[in-house]
């Protein structure tokens, strides 16, 4: 299977299956609640590829926007697999193929089932403006069945929020790290009163 990536599209609101929409550009990732094509972002792959794609967009960090009450500040990173238990077993993680979504964490996220019929192999909440290789750093110390809240890791949050910082006022849409301008770097806008000068003067 070629590795997949982009905003993951055709859940019917499930966070798993459907089919990845790869951006024209691979810049800052920034999930949106109110827009259906930019809910969740996706990686498919084999593992080991998953997580080296991960370390080589070292660049890109993930925020979201939402101000719906249902949503929290946090992202949370699954990890799905149809692979059966005895495959994992003889092949191991790193050779089985995977699916890691990338949504917006809920208020009853922290709370859900885990052992519910459809449930990730991996399942973490990390805090937004978290980093590609940082999510594939909190995926090793994982645990199947289990939750990981990263957000109680001090490191990663400071790492994030010195990161936040730097982009300036506006943390749910960071600097771009491709060398184009960003909206920060634009001169504030002027109201005038009067007409702008006309086009042969």
């Amino acid at each position: 299977m070629p590795l997949q990536y982009g905003y993951l599209r055709g859940t019917f609101g499930l966070p798993y299956g459907g089919y990845c929409i790869r951006p024209q550009c691979l810049e800052d990732v920034v999930l949106q609640a109110d827009n259906d094509h930019k809910q969740m972002f996706c990686v498919i792959g084999r593992y080991d590829e998953v997580s080296e794609w991960l370390d080589h967009n070292q660049h890109i960090a993930l925020n979201h926007s939402s101000m719906q009450a249902t949503f929290t500040h946090e992202l949370i990173v699954e990890l799905y697999t149809s692979s059966s238990a005895l495959s994992r077993a003889i092949w191991g993680l790193r050779r089985i193929n995977v699916q890691l979504v990338i949504r917006i964490a809920r208020t009853w996220d922290r709370n859900s089932d885990l052992g519910s019929q459809f449930h990730p192999l991996l399942k973490i909440i990390v805090p937004s403006g978290v980093s590609f290789p940082e999510i594939r750093s909190e995926l090793d110390c994982a645990q199947s069945d289990k939750l990981r809240d990263a957000t109680h890791n001090k490191n990663l949050l400071n790492t994030v929020l010195s990161r936040t910082s730097s982009y300036g006022t506006s943390s749910a849409y960071p600097k771009r790290s491709s060398g184009t301008l960003s909206p920060s770097a634009l001169p504030a806008y002027e109201r005038r009163d009067q007409l702008p000068p006309s086009y042969f003067e």
